[in-house]
Protein backbone atom coordinates (compact mmCIF):
# COMPACT_ATOMS: atom_id res chain seq x y z
CA UNK A 1 0.00 0.00 0.00
CA UNK A 2 0.99 3.73 -0.45
CA UNK A 3 2.07 6.24 1.93
CA UNK A 4 0.06 9.03 2.57
CA UNK A 5 0.30 12.65 4.30
CA UNK A 6 -3.34 14.19 5.53
CA UNK A 7 -3.00 17.98 5.95
CA UNK A 8 -5.20 18.18 9.57
CA UNK A 9 -7.66 20.78 9.52
CA UNK A 10 -10.04 22.00 12.04
CA UNK A 11 -13.04 19.51 10.77
CA UNK A 12 -13.99 18.39 13.78
CA UNK A 13 -13.87 14.29 13.81
CA UNK A 14 -13.47 14.06 10.17
CA UNK A 15 -9.43 14.04 9.98
CA UNK A 16 -9.48 11.35 12.71
CA UNK A 17 -12.04 9.61 10.42
CA UNK A 18 -10.27 9.47 7.49
CA UNK A 19 -6.99 8.39 9.35
CA UNK A 20 -9.09 5.38 10.58
CA UNK A 21 -10.33 4.46 7.32
CA UNK A 22 -6.74 4.84 5.48
CA UNK A 23 -4.94 3.05 8.44
CA UNK A 24 -7.43 -0.13 9.00
CA UNK A 25 -6.66 -0.69 4.77
CA UNK A 26 -3.32 -0.77 5.14
CA UNK A 27 -1.97 2.59 4.19
CA UNK A 28 0.71 4.45 6.10
CA UNK A 29 -0.63 7.86 7.15
CA UNK A 30 1.65 10.53 8.43
CA UNK A 31 -0.96 13.37 9.78
CA UNK A 32 0.67 17.03 9.83
CA UNK A 33 -1.25 20.10 11.25
CA UNK A 34 0.32 23.00 9.18
CA UNK A 35 1.63 24.07 5.43
CA UNK A 36 5.04 24.15 6.24
CA UNK A 37 5.15 20.75 8.04
CA UNK A 38 3.78 19.12 5.18
CA UNK A 39 6.08 20.87 2.80
CA UNK A 40 9.03 19.53 5.13
CA UNK A 41 7.47 16.24 5.42
CA UNK A 42 7.09 16.01 1.62
CA UNK A 43 10.78 17.26 0.82
CA UNK A 44 12.25 14.09 2.78
CA UNK A 45 10.60 12.19 -0.04
CA UNK A 46 8.31 8.62 0.38
CA UNK A 47 4.86 10.20 0.00
CA UNK A 48 3.02 8.79 -2.54
CA UNK A 49 -0.32 11.23 -2.08
CA UNK A 50 -1.33 14.16 -0.24
CA UNK A 51 -4.79 14.49 1.66
CA UNK A 52 -5.50 18.75 1.80
CA UNK A 53 -8.55 19.51 4.27
CA UNK A 54 -9.96 22.54 3.01
CA UNK A 55 -9.74 24.87 5.99
CA UNK A 56 -6.01 24.43 6.67
CA UNK A 57 -5.04 26.84 8.82
CA UNK A 58 -2.61 29.57 8.42
CA UNK A 59 -2.41 28.18 4.78
CA UNK A 60 -5.23 27.79 2.40
CA UNK A 61 -5.28 24.32 0.18
CA UNK A 62 -4.85 26.24 -3.14
CA UNK A 63 -2.08 28.08 -1.91
CA UNK A 64 -0.14 24.66 -0.42
CA UNK A 65 -1.33 23.09 -3.63
CA UNK A 66 1.00 25.44 -5.91
CA UNK A 67 3.67 24.83 -3.31
CA UNK A 68 3.52 21.32 -3.84
CA UNK A 69 3.51 21.64 -7.48
CA UNK A 70 6.37 23.17 -7.64
CA UNK A 71 8.64 20.43 -5.85
CA UNK A 72 6.87 17.82 -6.41
CA UNK A 73 4.77 18.01 -9.63
CA UNK A 74 4.40 14.08 -9.59
CA UNK A 75 3.07 14.18 -6.57
CA UNK A 76 -1.06 13.62 -6.96
CA UNK A 77 -2.78 15.64 -4.41
CA UNK A 78 -6.82 15.43 -3.40
CA UNK A 79 -8.83 18.07 -1.74
CA UNK A 80 -11.25 17.21 0.85
CA UNK A 81 -13.63 20.48 1.15
CA UNK A 82 -16.30 21.05 3.71
CA UNK A 83 -17.94 23.34 1.44
CA UNK A 84 -17.93 22.13 -2.37
CA UNK A 85 -18.85 23.94 -5.03
CA UNK A 86 -18.37 24.11 -8.99
CA UNK A 87 -15.98 26.76 -9.02
CA UNK A 88 -14.07 25.52 -6.59
CA UNK A 89 -13.49 22.39 -7.90
CA UNK A 90 -13.00 23.99 -11.64
CA UNK A 91 -9.72 26.10 -9.80
CA UNK A 92 -8.87 23.19 -7.86
CA UNK A 93 -8.39 20.90 -10.94
CA UNK A 94 -6.97 24.07 -13.06
CA UNK A 95 -3.96 23.99 -10.53
CA UNK A 96 -3.47 20.23 -10.88
CA UNK A 97 -5.39 18.83 -8.04
CA UNK A 98 -6.09 14.89 -8.73
CA UNK A 99 -9.70 14.96 -6.84
CA UNK A 100 -11.86 17.47 -5.37
CA UNK A 101 -14.24 15.72 -3.04
CA UNK A 102 -16.90 17.01 0.02
CA UNK A 103 -15.84 16.35 3.36
CA UNK A 104 -19.04 14.11 3.62
CA UNK A 105 -17.23 11.91 0.91
CA UNK A 106 -17.85 7.52 2.33
CA UNK A 107 -14.70 5.53 3.05
CA UNK A 108 -15.38 3.72 -0.34
CA UNK A 109 -15.31 7.07 -2.17
CA UNK A 110 -12.07 7.87 -0.04
CA UNK A 111 -10.58 4.77 -0.92
CA UNK A 112 -11.59 4.91 -4.27
CA UNK A 113 -10.22 8.43 -4.58
CA UNK A 114 -6.95 7.30 -3.23
CA UNK A 115 -6.50 4.06 -5.12
CA UNK A 116 -7.01 6.02 -8.52
CA UNK A 117 -4.20 8.57 -7.03
CA UNK A 118 -1.91 5.98 -6.56
CA UNK A 119 -2.60 3.87 -9.73
CA UNK A 120 -2.63 7.12 -11.92
CA UNK A 121 0.62 8.26 -10.41
CA UNK A 122 2.36 5.02 -11.81
CA UNK A 123 0.87 4.58 -15.28
CA UNK A 124 1.51 8.93 -15.49
CA UNK A 125 4.88 8.50 -14.63
CA UNK A 126 5.75 5.52 -16.78
CA UNK A 127 4.01 7.86 -19.67
CA UNK A 128 6.22 10.78 -19.21
CA UNK A 129 9.26 8.42 -19.70
CA UNK A 130 8.04 7.37 -22.61
CA UNK A 131 7.05 10.80 -24.08
CA UNK A 132 10.13 12.35 -23.42
CA UNK A 133 12.27 9.37 -24.67
CA UNK A 134 10.65 9.34 -27.91
CA UNK A 135 9.82 13.03 -28.11
CA UNK A 136 7.00 12.85 -30.25
CA UNK A 137 6.27 16.22 -31.28
CA UNK A 138 8.04 19.34 -32.96
CA UNK A 139 7.15 23.14 -32.95
CA UNK A 140 8.09 25.27 -36.30
CA UNK A 141 6.18 28.26 -35.63
CA UNK A 142 8.86 30.42 -33.87
CA UNK A 143 6.45 33.47 -33.76
CA UNK A 144 4.07 31.73 -31.33
CA UNK A 145 7.47 32.20 -28.62
CA UNK A 146 6.52 36.05 -28.19
CA UNK A 147 2.76 34.48 -27.00
CA UNK A 148 5.02 31.93 -24.68
CA UNK A 149 6.54 34.96 -23.10
CA UNK A 150 3.46 37.01 -22.79
CA UNK A 151 2.06 34.13 -20.76
CA UNK A 152 4.01 33.68 -18.29
CA UNK A 153 4.96 36.91 -17.91
CA UNK A 154 1.47 37.38 -16.99
CA UNK A 155 2.06 34.28 -14.54
CA UNK A 156 5.49 37.23 -13.34
CA UNK A 157 7.58 34.20 -14.38
CA UNK A 158 6.57 32.30 -11.21
CA UNK A 159 7.78 29.08 -11.08
CA UNK A 160 4.92 27.73 -8.91
CA UNK A 161 3.03 28.75 -11.29
CA UNK A 162 3.94 26.41 -13.79
CA UNK A 163 0.83 24.50 -14.38
CA UNK A 164 -1.27 27.61 -15.05
CA UNK A 165 1.36 28.51 -17.10
CA UNK A 166 1.53 25.65 -19.35
CA UNK A 167 -2.13 25.65 -19.19
CA UNK A 168 -2.36 28.89 -20.61
CA UNK A 169 0.04 28.24 -23.03
CA UNK A 170 -2.30 25.27 -24.61
CA UNK A 171 -5.15 26.96 -24.44
CA UNK A 172 -3.12 29.55 -27.01
CA UNK A 173 -1.49 26.71 -29.20
CA UNK A 174 -4.08 24.04 -28.46
CA UNK A 175 -1.25 21.62 -27.26
CA UNK A 176 2.42 21.92 -25.69
CA UNK A 177 5.11 21.63 -28.36
CA UNK A 178 8.54 19.94 -27.56
CA UNK A 179 10.12 23.06 -28.18
CA UNK A 180 7.56 25.49 -26.08
CA UNK A 181 8.70 23.44 -23.19
CA UNK A 182 12.53 23.84 -23.53
CA UNK A 183 11.55 27.42 -23.47
CA UNK A 184 9.67 27.75 -20.54
CA UNK A 185 12.18 25.28 -19.10
CA UNK A 186 14.92 27.58 -19.84
CA UNK A 187 13.12 31.16 -19.31
CA UNK A 188 11.68 29.94 -15.51
CA UNK A 189 14.71 28.12 -14.77
CA UNK A 190 13.38 24.97 -13.92
CA UNK A 191 15.24 21.39 -15.06
CA UNK A 192 13.60 20.27 -18.40
CA UNK A 193 12.72 16.78 -17.32
CA UNK A 194 10.33 18.53 -14.39
CA UNK A 195 8.63 20.66 -17.13
CA UNK A 196 8.16 17.41 -19.41
CA UNK A 197 7.50 15.65 -16.03
CA UNK A 198 4.43 18.17 -15.66
CA UNK A 199 3.49 18.46 -19.07
CA UNK A 200 2.80 14.44 -19.44
CA UNK A 201 1.84 13.81 -15.82
CA UNK A 202 -1.58 15.26 -15.98
CA UNK A 203 -4.05 13.97 -18.92
CA UNK A 204 -5.63 17.67 -19.09
CA UNK A 205 -2.54 18.28 -21.08
CA UNK A 206 -1.24 17.07 -24.86
CA UNK A 207 1.92 16.66 -26.54
CA UNK A 208 -0.32 16.38 -29.80
CA UNK A 209 -2.28 19.18 -31.77
CA UNK A 210 -6.03 19.55 -30.50
CA UNK A 211 -9.57 20.22 -31.73
CA UNK A 212 -10.44 23.80 -31.17
CA UNK A 213 -12.47 22.11 -28.28
CA UNK A 214 -11.51 19.40 -25.83
CA UNK A 215 -14.30 17.09 -24.50
CA UNK A 216 -13.39 15.54 -21.59
CA UNK A 217 -15.55 12.91 -20.44
CA UNK A 218 -15.87 11.76 -17.06
CA UNK A 219 -15.53 8.32 -15.91
CA UNK A 220 -15.33 8.24 -12.27
CA UNK A 221 -17.30 5.56 -10.10
CA UNK A 222 -20.14 8.23 -9.43
CA UNK A 223 -20.41 9.22 -13.29
CA UNK A 224 -19.70 5.49 -14.57
CA UNK A 225 -23.10 4.08 -12.46
CA UNK A 226 -25.33 7.16 -13.45
CA UNK A 227 -24.74 6.39 -17.14
CA UNK A 228 -21.25 7.91 -18.34
CA UNK A 229 -21.01 4.85 -20.81
CA UNK A 230 -23.91 5.75 -22.83
CA UNK A 231 -22.82 9.60 -22.41
CA UNK A 232 -19.42 8.56 -24.47
CA UNK A 233 -21.08 6.20 -26.66
CA UNK A 234 -23.43 9.40 -28.34
CA UNK A 235 -20.50 11.60 -28.52
CA UNK A 236 -18.52 8.95 -30.52
CA UNK A 237 -21.81 8.91 -32.49
CA UNK A 238 -22.10 12.49 -32.79
CA UNK A 239 -18.63 13.23 -33.56
CA UNK A 240 -17.46 10.27 -35.69
CA UNK A 241 -14.28 9.48 -33.39
CA UNK A 242 -12.92 7.99 -30.53
CA UNK A 243 -11.01 8.88 -27.16
CA UNK A 244 -7.43 10.18 -28.27
CA UNK A 245 -8.76 11.43 -31.79
CA UNK A 246 -9.50 14.95 -32.98
CA UNK A 247 -12.77 15.62 -35.84
CA UNK A 248 -11.57 15.93 -39.40
CA UNK A 249 -12.44 19.42 -39.23
CA UNK A 250 -10.37 20.13 -36.24
CA UNK A 251 -13.35 21.53 -34.74
CA UNK A 252 -13.30 18.72 -31.22
CA UNK A 253 -11.29 16.41 -29.35
CA UNK A 254 -12.19 13.41 -27.60
CA UNK A 255 -10.88 12.14 -24.62
CA UNK A 256 -11.69 10.11 -20.82
CA UNK A 257 -10.71 11.39 -17.36
CA UNK A 258 -10.51 9.40 -14.24
CA UNK A 259 -12.53 12.58 -12.42
CA UNK A 260 -13.56 15.83 -12.52
CA UNK A 261 -14.45 16.35 -9.12
CA UNK A 262 -18.53 17.17 -9.31
CA UNK A 263 -19.67 14.01 -8.24
CA UNK A 264 -22.78 15.14 -7.34
CA UNK A 265 -23.60 16.60 -10.88
CA UNK A 266 -22.74 12.84 -12.08
CA UNK A 267 -22.52 12.06 -15.04
CA UNK A 268 -20.40 14.85 -15.92
CA UNK A 269 -18.42 16.09 -19.42
CA UNK A 270 -16.49 19.14 -19.98
CA UNK A 271 -15.89 20.96 -22.66
CA UNK A 272 -12.72 23.21 -22.53
CA UNK A 273 -13.46 24.63 -18.93
CA UNK A 274 -17.33 24.74 -19.24
CA UNK A 275 -19.06 22.01 -17.27
CA UNK A 276 -22.17 20.27 -17.79
CA UNK A 277 -23.96 18.03 -15.16
CA UNK A 278 -26.89 15.68 -14.91
CA UNK A 279 -25.80 14.65 -18.69
CA UNK A 280 -28.20 12.47 -20.45
CA UNK A 281 -27.94 10.84 -24.27
CA UNK A 282 -31.22 13.39 -25.13
CA UNK A 283 -28.97 16.44 -24.07
CA UNK A 284 -25.74 15.71 -26.33
CA UNK A 285 -26.30 17.35 -29.51
CA UNK A 286 -27.41 20.10 -28.17
CA UNK A 287 -24.43 20.85 -25.88
CA UNK A 288 -22.60 20.44 -29.11
CA UNK A 289 -24.23 22.75 -31.12
CA UNK A 290 -22.80 25.45 -28.51
CA UNK A 291 -19.40 25.48 -29.62
CA UNK A 292 -18.18 26.46 -33.28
Amino acid sequence: MGKLTILVGSSGETPGRLIKTLAEHGFTVSAVRSGDDIVELLAQGGVDAALLLDDIPDDGALTLLDKIRLDTPELPVIIISPRPSVSGAVEAMRRGAHHYAEISLTDDELLNAVGSALKGKIELLKESERKVLHRLVSFDDLSSIDAIDSIMESHDFKRSRLVGILQDIQKELRYLPQEALRHVAERLELPLPRVYGVATFYKSFSLRPRGRHTISVCMGTACHVQGGVGILEKLERELGIEPGEMTYDERFSLECVRCVGCCGLAPVFVVDEDFHGKMTQDKVAGVLEGYE
